[in-house]
This record gives C-alpha cells, sequence and structure tokens, in this order.
C-alpha cells in the first residue's frame, strides 16, 4: 500500500467486515488486485484464533496502537531486540545530563582522545591521564587506575566486561550511585586534561559522588512521596494575594564566597522586591539556606505575610521543613527560616 488515507485512520475490522464477507469498497486507501485478494481469502470469524473476535497480539493488551504497531514490525523487518533501545536509559531517575552522558558512551560519541583522533582533530589516541595506551570510552570511564579507584571505593564492580551489559546491570542494581560515580569520574578527567594546576584527589571525587547519590536518592524519595517539585521549566504564579519569593545560591569550583540572589514577585508576576551579594562560605547548603532566610527578611518588611518560597535545593528543603534528621548541630539559618514561617 502506497499511503493511507487519513478518513481510514480510524476504522476498525467491524466496519469492513459484516455478514460474512469484506466490504473493501468502504476504504478510500488504494489497494491492489494482490493486496484485495490477500484480503478476500481471509476470514476473521473463522482464523482469529481461539479468543472469539479479532485479536492484536502485538501488544499485552490485545488492543493495536500505532507503537504497538511499529515495535511489532521493526522486529519482524530489522530483527530489532529490546534490550536494543534507549528506554532502559531514558526512564532511569537521574538528571537528563546523566542520561545523555551515559548514552554518548554507548554510542562511542564521548570525545576522548580516541575519538579526537579517529576524526583527525587530535594527533594521538593516548590517554594523557595515565598513558596507558589508547583513550577508549570503556578504559576512560572505567579501566583507568584512577577510574577504578572511585569505582572500587563505590563498590561498583568493573563486571561484565563489554560496555552495554555493564551499563545495564549497573543502572538496575545501584542507578544512584553508578551514574553519581560516571558524572565526576568524567568531570575529574576534564578538569585535569583543562586544569592541570587544580589536581582533583581520588578522595575528593569519591566525595562527589557520594553526595550526589545522596542528592539524587532524596530527589526521587521526594517525588515518590508526592512532595510537589520546585523545578519547573517556566515561573508557575501563586494564588490571589499570595507572594511567591524565588532563590538560588552558586558557589565557584575555588574561592571561599557563596553568592546568591532571590526575587519576590505577586500574583500577576509584578517584581516587588528583590536582593543578591555574597557570603563568606564554602557551603553551597549554607548559602541555601540563608538566601532563603534573606527572601523571608524582604517579604516580611514590606508587609507581605501570604508567601510560598520556591528553592531548588533538597537538602534544605527538607531540613527548613524538618523532613531530615539533623542529627544533633542544626543551623542558626534553620532556625531564624522556621521562626519566620511560623
Amino acid at each position: 500500500m502506497d499511503y493511507v488515507h487519513i478518513s481510514d485512520s480510524d476504522l476498525r475490522i467491524l466496519d469492513l467486515w459484516s455478514s460474512g464477507q469484506w466490504n473493501l469498497e468502504n476504504i478510500y486507501s488504494p489497494l491492489n488486485q494482490s493486496l484485495q485478494s490477500n484480503i478476500n481469502s481471509y476470514n476473521p470469524d473463522v482464523q482469529a484464533g481461539s479468543e472469539v473476535g479479532w485479536c492484536w497480539t502485538g501488544a499485552i493488551s490485545k488492543v493495536y496502537d500505532a507503537h504497538s504497531g511499529y515495535l511489532w514490525l521493526s522486529k519482524k523487518m530489522f530483527s530489532w531486540e529490546d534490550r536494543g533501545n534507549w528506554l532502559w536509559l531514558w526512564r532511569q531517575h537521574v538528571p537528563e545530563k546523566h542520561k545523555f552522558l551515559a548514552w554518548l558512551c554507548l554510542r562511542e560519541a564521548l570525545p576522548t582522545a580516541a575519538f579526537r583522533f579517529r576524526r583527525g582533530i587530535s594527533h594521538t589516541d593516548s590517554y594523557p591521564r595515565c598513558f596507558s595506551g589508547q583513550e577508549s570510552v570503556l578504559h576512560c570511564i572505567r579501566d583507568c587506575p584512577k577510574a577504578q579507584l572511585v569505582w572500587q571505593a563505590l563498590g561498583i564492580s568493573d563486571q561484565p566486561v563489554d560496555l552495554m551489559s555493564w551499563f545495564l546491570h549497573n543502572s538496575k542494581q545501584r542507578p544512584f550511585r553508578f551514574f553519581s560515580g560516571l558524572w565526576w569520574i568524567w568531570r575529574s578527567r576534564n578538569n585535569e586534561i583543562f586544569h592541570p594546576h587544580d589536581h582533583w584527589t581520588t578522595d575528593k571525587v569519591i566525595g562527589m559522588a557520594l553526595s550526589l547519590e545522596k542528592e539524587l536518592r532524596n530527589i526521587f524519595e521526594l517525588q515518590r512521596l508526592s512532595i510537589p517539585s520546585t523545578i519547573s521549566g517556566s515561573w508557575i504564579p501563586p494564588s490571589v494575594g499570595t507572594f511567591k519569593i524565588n532563590c538560588d545560591a552558586s558557589y565557584p569550583s575555588s574561592g571561599a564566597r557563596v553568592g546568591f540572589a532571590c526575587v519576590s514577585r505577586d500574583w500577576k508576576g509584578r517584581w516587588q522586591r528583590g536582593c543578591l551579594g555574597t557570603i563568606e562560605s564554602r557551603s553551597i547548603l549554607q548559602g541555601e539556606l540563608f538566601v532563603i532566610w534573606r527572601g523571608f527578611l524582604l517579604a516580611w518588611d514590606s508587609g507581605q505575610r501570604d508567601i510560598i518560597c520556591e528553592t531548588d535545593c533538597v537538602e534544605a528543603f527538607t531540613i527548613v521543613n524538618n523532613l531530615q534528621d539533623c542529627s544533633g548541630f542544626i543551623d542558626p539559618l534553620v532556625l531564624k527560616i522556621r521562626d519566620i514561617m511560623s
């Protein structure tokens, strides 16, 4: 069939089969003689199988749709396997940048020395960190001695041997730890190449991977408990009469100061008040807590009482709302924030 007429998009067998014969004149799509003969030779009442009526076996629901039809054709015509698709990766509960990094690895598209050498961008394919041979994707992220130290500390084995099986196994067993380790091993490699005077120790890389794993677990747990996420692709206005504070903090890779900024807007999105600055600290969490407290002060001083505060720091959110056991010491900023909220 050359094409399917749009009028036939919602056709059912019931529309074409009645009284034991096909009514092909109801089809707008062009059918050649051979196709008509094949259809007329099929009797759905007799040949539908053990189940009553017509049955589509390409889906568990037994109901045909375009998605299940495409998968059936792919397996039939191209020997496509379920393992060959990428749904297992795109459905991971990790940030998109981590999924994209994994996808680049599995597509052998990570810009390693071997990748750049094959394309004439680099004069050598050797690994600049350990000079132990070709910098393939597998060597860069797993088999390099420096990478192995990180994986061993994280408790992740180098088995199975091949790249795809290794990713599939670890993304199912310990997804948060695996993707965190992968991310910081790649970041560490780039930092050592582009910033040779700012060397990251193995302990630092391990610590950052464990910290990221904890954050990913917190995010997933909040989503699992159906706590509304404060991270959104666009600003969502509050209800009438309510003011919304948006705040954030940032910490550069080096230095002893954390930057912060916050803004207060009404239900129409109109700017009310705002502030930005830096504080002396090496803790991004303290910066996030400080800017939350500063935002509440701005709103309070301007007479705003019905307030929503949005932050992208899950750890600050859980601590302020007493959802996390602080085990002893509590930052004074947390107490100040809770005092204003009460």
